[in-house]
């Protein structure tokens, strides 16, 4: 089973491990058919190849539009584009001139943890 459709248009999904705790909304972003979010805030007790169930919602508190199972993955950093960071670092500005966003984002991927979501 692969992401649902809605994932490709909004930008935060809540997830909650399946061992307890209580729901973490995180910033995500898509390539194909992966989710990648940050896993060194709202995951970090989560382990690899642990299950959490995510679901994305079209507006704070409201129904959610896609609910779905997904077991976490860390990603090695070679492995991610620097467009991809982008996106997970969001609205914050990553540097004032283009060397230095791009030293800024080559931190973000090489000493964050970033994980999929695999469905």
């Amino acid at each position: 089973m692969g992401l649902p459709k809605e994932a490709s248009s909004h930008h935060t999904v809540w997830v909650q491990p399946w061992h307890g705790g209580r729901p973490r909304a995180l910033r995500y972003a898509t390539s194909g058919s992966h989710l990648y979010c940050f896993g060194d805030d709202g995951l970090a007790g989560v382990a690899d190849g642990e299950q959490v169930t995510a679901s994305i919602h079209r507006i704070a508190n409201g129904p959610p539009v896609a609910e779905f199972s997904a077991t976490v993955r860390t990603v090695a950093p070679q492995n991610l584009d620097l467009g991809l960071v982008s996106e997970l670092v969001g609205h914050r500005r990553p540097g004032r001139t283009f060397d230095e966003a791009l030293q800024h984002l080559q931190e973000y991927r090489d000493r964050r943890r970033i994980v999929e979501l695999t469905a």
